[in-house]
């Protein structure tokens, strides 16, 4: 019995090994109900034919778990908050998650435009005119086909895979999906402690400070206070003053922070 219990156990280890070596691509499942505003295609055999032709390039492998994400309106997305589950190649049940957010950088680019697509996966968010560079790894942010940190995902090729999008944010303000992470609150958190950090280092070199000095102090002292549940106001202003102590270009960096956009007014689907 217990012969036979290894030997299962052996020939399914052997399965896996061969269905990862083949690139085998696990099943998706999208948890979301459908919308009328955007189509989730799975990169998976079962929808192979609905993928992009550039992403069926045999000369590259996208991630396990990515995805397409059709934008079918005229307002461009502008954030993207995605979870995946999925079982690892050790059988443990695993969760995955990225958030894609246009608003952390100056000018504003949209995650997926108007009436367009982009690919996401768990290491990025790409448009549709940059597919020809994943063939060439010419990404100057990064490829999404590898983590700009830590290790790939791991994962079972013959479990399905579920993904869901918490969040999709339009630019106009709109919220579609369950929303249960409320990134929205973060993007606000974060426009906020720009706006009052731009304010202080400007106030500061008006009245003639330093500006090392000036950092210096903003940073200590913000490092010596907590957030709090709903704001991470004070991490924030630390992060914003070690940047400008170590950017070669303080103006351009201030100037940066300066040009962000200010997010719109949020609102889910449906509310007025």
């Amino acid at each position: 019995m217990i012969g036979r219990i290894k030997a299962t156990l052996f020939s399914l280890t052997m399965v896996l090994i061969t269905a990862a070596e083949a690139g085998v691509v696990p099943p998706i499942q999208v948890d979301n109900k459908p919308d009328v505003r955007i189509e989730v295609i799975p990169i998976d055999d079962a929808h192979r034919t609905a993928i992009p032709a550039p992403l069926r390039n045999p000369s590259f492998a996208l991630p396990p778990g990515s995805f397409i994400l059709v934008n079918r309106t005229a307002t461009p997305i502008t954030a993207v908050d995605v979870r995946w589950n999925y079982t690892d190649s050790k059988g443990e049940l695993k969760r995955s998650g990225i958030t894609c957010d246009a608003y952390m950088f100056a000018p504003l680019d949209p995650i997926v435009e108007a009436d367009n697509l982009s690919l996401i996966t768990p290491y990025g968010c790409t448009k549709q005119h940059l597919f020809a560079r994943l063939a060439t790894g010419e990404f100057i942010g990064g490829s999404p086909l590898v983590p700009q940190v830590g290790e790939p995902i791991s994962v079972d090729p013959l479990a399905t895979m579920h993904v869901y999008l918490d969040s999709v944010i339009f630019q106009d303000g709109q919220i579609l999906g369950p929303d249960k992470f409320q990134y929205y609150a973060q993007i606000q958190d974060r426009d906020l402690a720009v706006q009052k950090f731009v304010a202080e280092v400007t106030a500061g070199r008006s009245a003639g400070e330093d500006m090392p000095t000036l950092l210096a102090h903003i940073r200590q002292d913000a490092q010596s206070k907590s957030d709090t549940p709903t704001s991470k106001a004070s991490s924030r202003r630390a992060y914003y003053a070690g940047l400008l102590q170590r950017s070669p270009n303080l103006d351009g960096s201030l100037g940066q922070l300066k040009a962000q956009i200010r997010p719109p007014v949020f609102r889910h689907v449906g509310e007025q």
